[in-house]
């Protein structure tokens, strides 16, 4: 597999012969009490066509556009169109990633990610 970064915030993946196009899509993270959402802007991926994966701490979501709804194919701007979405990104390791949840709505995915125990601040007594 040969990957290539563009800086037009597209990634180019190269896998077994195939050229697979994708976007880095935009997102946010806000920190909340106990806990970390991420919220990915996928347009156009269905559940069907998403997956999210986590190995040891590099969460790596990809999303699939139904690309032959958006462009035919006589339609001279189809190359170089991104066939969908990549996001990969290192999580810190105060993260519960057995507690992980992801929802998808309106082409926003949603993940939680709570704090580890461990992690959270706590009151130290003195003696």
């Amino acid at each position: 597999m040969k990957i290539k970064h563009h800086p037009s915030r597209t990634l180019e993946v190269r896998d077994r012969g195939q050229n697979t196009t994708y976007h880095r899509p935009s997102y946010l993270v806000k920190k909340k009490e106990g806990s970390i959402q991420l919220a990915i802007a996928l347009p156009g991926v269905s559940r069907e066509d998403l997956t999210v994966s986590l190995e040891k701490s590099l969460l790596v979501v990809t999303g699939k556009r139904a690309t032959a709804e958006l462009h035919t194919a006589e339609d001279p701007l189809h190359i170089g169109t991104p066939e969908g979405y990549q996001l990969k990104t290192q999580l810190d390791h105060d993260l519960n990633s057995a507690a992980m949840s992801a929802h998808l709505e309106n082409g926003v995915l949603t993940l939680i990610l709570p704090e580890k125990e461990s992690a959270k601040r706590r009151e130290i007594p003195i003696q």
